[in-house]
């Protein structure tokens, strides 16, 4: 059976090691920050990576209004770490934009695989690490305290879990009220501008960019915007500008390419040879008869019971379908289930009910719903979702809806053309940022060129040896550079 850390840690390293971080920097912060407008006072820290000696860096934070449209906004704090060039160099700084929204683009240097790449692009190049806007150390935070709820339910019905979010939203909404917090700059559009102040701060003419999943939303923000700021940029796992709001299809693929893979592996096909039809009969048996799980609720500290219907096992896969660390299980847990035994399922419940219904919610997913998608793509997601195997799930626009007016417009998720040196990487494995995504916009980029990843997931990118190099040869503007890059195929666990 799995061992629950094992089956954990990598989904959620970067959040525990936010909490690592802030240990790590807390003397940073206590003392005065000495920021102004377009100014940053850095302060001289040392840091001990997991490979080689301690190293001093750079750390403080960017002053920037909260909402450039409204006058008299006060300012926000943005925490920017500088990692400065071995040697002296006349490239311009790397900037990496995180994902999410929402994850601390500090907190990535506690990682060793990107130790390992920005340590070789230091060599000639500074690092800039940013949280940006309401994420990670960056202030104020968009956290807000959740009352005492019965939400045992939103594995049942999809009514509830649409209710859920939108009764934290405007918890949320009330509580940013009273503490001063305008949700309505909090978005990509100011974040976009965010950038364009910090290239300011720190005097350099141009960014280089390298984006990740949400960092690639926004770099393509800045990209529209402020392109003169920009020399050149790697966009892992793209997330365009009408993309945020994914397709219900996206999915049948990503499950019908698992399927594929699992009945090649000759570990798991013995038992499950056809996931896809296992799993259409597990779904159709929880729509007549849900199953009632047993889960520790983190919150009350005792265990709990929940009933997971279709939409429920729905909601799982479509979370985790993209993320090779947790679809790897997804055979034997479908195995287990036709067999009546629930203890992979029950993993996955206990941790999306304990994050679902944790003590705080979060105002970053304002973020995702101003980005919002067009007429056109919500309607496919609508149509989409009556016929695919796992309905709207999480894909719905209704799950976003709690925000109120927030939206940041037809223009802004509009496609536009653009002349900068661009690498767009994508996963064939990804079904969160698919390969789709950048077929679709490379008509519009004169200068781009792709690379795909075989067999890599959302998460499983960046932390590939090969794909560092083309990433570092990529700055360095070295040319030729690759088309493909193979993984070795994922590894599906047995059920015992």
């Amino acid at each position: 059976m799995i061992e629950p850390s094992k089956f954990m840690k990598a989904k959620y390293r970067r959040y525990a090691l936010i909490i690592t971080l802030i240990c790590c920097f807390g003397l940073a912060h206590s003392q005065s920050e000495g920021t102004a407008a377009k100014n940053i006072d850095f302060q001289l820290l040392k840091f001990k990576p997991s490979i080689g000696d301690s190293i001093t860096y750079e750390y403080g934070f960017l002053k920037v209004p909260e909402n450039r449209k409204v006058t008299g906004t006060h300012d926000i704090k943005l925490a920017v770490l500088r990692l400065k060039a071995k040697k002296p160099t006349t490239n311009f700084p790397i900037l990496f934009l995180s994902g999410g929204p929402g994850q601390s683009g500090i907190s990535y240097i506690q990682e060793e695989y990107f130790q390992v790449l920005i340590f070789n692009l230091q060599e000639d190049h500074d690092i800039i690490l940013l949280d940006q806007r309401g994420s990670g150390r960056s202030t104020p935070g968009l956290g807000f305290l959740l009352p005492d709820a019965d939400n045992k339910n939103i594995f049942l019905d999809e009514k509830r879990s649409i209710k859920l979010h939108n009764e934290a939203a405007a918890i949320g909404l009330a509580d940013f009220k009273k503490k001063g917090i305008d949700i309505k700059g909090y978005n990509t559009i100011q974040s976009a501008e965010d950038l364009n102040d910090l290239r300011i701060a720190l005097k350099t003419e141009k960014f280089n960019l390298l984006a990740y999943s949400y960092g690639t939303h926004l770099a393509l923000a800045i990209a529209r915007e402020h392109s003169s700021s920009i020399d050149q940029m790697i966009l892992v796992g793209t997330s365009g500008p009408n993309h945020m709001h994914h397709l219900p299809f996206t999915y049948d693929k990503q499950l019908n390419r698992i399927s594929a893979l699992a009945a090649q592996d000759s570990v798991i096909n013995g038992n499950v040879p056809d996931m896809m039809e296992l799993l259409k009969s597990q779904l159709k048996k929880l729509a007549a008869h849900p199953v009632v799980i047993p889960v520790k609720d983190q919150k009350l500290k005792k265990v709990i019971h929940i009933p997971v219907g279709k939409f429920g096992l729905q909601l799982i896969l479509r979370l985790d379908a993209g993320d090779s660390n947790d679809f790897i299980y997804f055979p034997a847990m479908l195995y287990g289930m036709e067999h009546g035994d629930y203890r992979i399922l029950q993993r996955y419940v206990e941790r999306r009910f304990n994050q679902f219904n944790g003590r705080y919610g979060s105002g970053i997913s304002a973020m995702r719903q101003a980005s919002g998608a067009t007429p056109k793509r919500y309607a496919q997601i609508r149509n989409q979702g009556k016929t695919a195997i796992l309905g709207n799930s999480m894909n719905t626009p209704d799950i976003y809806g709690g925000w109120q007016d927030i939206d940041l417009g037809e223009t802004f998720r509009s496609p536009f053309k653009c002349d900068l040196s661009t690498l767009f990487i994508s996963g064939t494995l990804d079904s969160n940022t698919p390969v789709s995504n950048v077929e679709e916009l490379l008509p519009w980029f004169s200068k781009a060129r792709q690379l795909n990843v075989e067999n890599a997931a959302h998460e499983d990118m960046l932390t590939s040896a090969e794909l560092q190099q083309e990433i570092i040869r990529f700055f360095r503007k070295t040319e030729p550079g690759r088309t493909s890059i193979s993984l070795p195929r994922p590894r599906f666990v047995p059920f015992f």
